[in-house]
């Protein structure tokens, strides 16, 4: 089954004519059109003509510098969107083009998820842009994207996931520690969902128990003192569209049994009115609570526990997904840079072992915050001695120690292994085997590319 991506052309610029037409039939079965260039010069010019969405450049493109190419894109005030992408592509170069604007970089080729991502995000990317020139707006601050970025086989699982349970009007349980990302996922469940209502956030753990019903079911007049006209409650205001309740675990039980009917019955009644309201609203519900063990100490109605949880995922802490680190890092700092309108500088080698090393008590909402204010603290480049002490691996007390989470399976204690042995080496591998006892080669074969050497 063909899963449409979008609308528009993929422009291939690879002088290898057969990995061309190999890569081009894959990206075409997802439904895009697809077409290509040799050169980078050839690419250039088929820009200028305004027919190309998305360019998807081989790093092997010698006739130009990719610095040269992409400078010279940017300043040909096109809205076409950049990937790049080959098995040979060192940290640094990888930092340059993202810096310089490229939306995704693939460092297996072959991988047909990993074009479904890049070019999703490629044509999202496109859109956005133009539709800024045509409206002469920029876009609102208040729009959340939906994308989420990955390269960790955990979240793969996660997304696909989502993909199945996205159509279907079933009530879904987003689990998982702080900080790890469940609106974004929530989002993104809403934007395949076909949904044509709205999608609304409540934070439950953020509104007294006094004014949560209210904020739930709305009021009737005169349903309490002030109550002076009819307001419409979350469940109304979302009809047709999705509610995501956060911190679902903070709802005290009375209103826990109110919800209940509410998802049994799908109508509401406002405080202080007689009348059932049918609404069409798909819940979804988060919490980094243990609900079943609130459900064992009487906190949590075992009845609702198990209607929420009709579909659970749950979503890995960033420790558990470590090989996302470096292009979300990546991408927090450039979109902060936009945001702030500064230039965005470079990440060293070393500073991105580090924090692919680090345990991320906080999460993406960690890395997100330490990004924004290292743009804002450092100038044209990030080093080891920007980073907080706690991330520095060369610093701070146990800093050679590691520390391992259980449960956790023997693969992800060697990732982590590896990893932070890189990081006390400042990226250098042959160093780094040594540590281990383990061969150069067998290294860089964990670390799942051949890569370039940092010694």
């Amino acid at each position: 089954m063909t899963t449409s991506l979008g609308r528009g052309t993929v422009l291939f610029v690879d002088p290898d004519k057969d990995r061309a037409a190999r890569l081009r039939a894959m990206v075409s079965e997802l439904g895009c059109t697809t077409t290509e260039e040799r050169t980078a010069r050839g690419a250039l010019r088929r820009v200028r003509s305004r027919s190309v969405n998305v360019l998807a450049v081989s790093s092997g493109t010698d006739d130009l510098l990719m610095s040269t190419f992409l400078d010279t894109l940017s300043r040909a005030n096109t809205d076409a969107s950049v990937i790049i992408y080959g098995r040979m592509i060192s940290a640094q170069e990888a930092v340059a083009w993202m810096k310089a604007g490229v939306v995704d970089i693939l460092l297996d080729p072959e991988s047909r998820e990993g074009w479904r991502h890049a070019v999703q995000l490629a044509f999202s990317r496109s859109s956005r842009s133009l539709f800024s020139r045509t409206a002469a707006v920029k876009p609102s601050r208040t729009e959340e994207p939906t994308e989420i970025l990955h390269r960790s086989r955990a979240m793969g699982d996660v997304l696909q996931m989502v993909k199945r349970v996205a159509p279907i009007k079933a009530t879904v349980l987003v689990t998982g520690e702080s900080g790890t990302g469940k609106d974004i996922l929530a989002r993104r469940i809403h934007s395949l969902s076909g949904r044509k209502g709205e999608y609304l956030v409540m934070n439950c753990s953020a509104i007294p128990e006094t004014l949560l019903e209210d904020e739930l079911f709305g009021h009737d007049r005169g349903a309490f003192t002030g109550a002076d006209s009819p307001r419409a409650g979350k469940f109304e205001a979302a009809d047709g569209g999705t509610l995501m309740l956060d911190e679902i675990g903070e709802i005290p039980l009375p209103i826990q049994v109110k919800l209940l009917r509410v998802l049994e019955e799908e109508r509401i009644t406002r405080l202080g009115g007689n009348r059932a309201t049918p609404v069409d609203v798909r819940l979804i519900a988060a919490t980094n609570r243990d609900l079943m063990a609130m459900v064992r100490a009487g906190s949590f109605r075992e009845d609702l526990y198990y209607r929420l949880k009709v579909v659970e995922i749950h979503l890995p802490p960033l420790r558990k997904r470590r090989p996302d680190i470096p292009l979300l890092a990546l991408t927090l700092l450039r979109q902060a840079s936009d945001r702030h309108d500064l230039p965005m500088p470079e990440i060293t080698p070393e500073v991105m072992e580090s924090l692919k090393a680090y345990s991320w008590p906080g999460n993406v909402r960690q890395l997100k915050n330490m990004m924004e204010s290292l743009l804002i603290m450092c100038r044209d480049r990030i080093t080891l001695a920007d980073l907080p002490p706690e991330i520095t691996p060369a610093s701070g007390e146990g800093s050679d120690r590691l520390v391992l989470e259980l449960p956790m399976t023997l693969q992800e204690a060697e990732d982590m292994l590896v990893e932070r042995t890189l990081a006390i080496t400042g990226g250098n591998r042959t160093q780094a085997a040594m540590l281990l006892g383990m061969g150069r080669r067998t290294l860089q074969r964990k670390l799942g590319s051949p890569g370039d050497e940092q010694d």
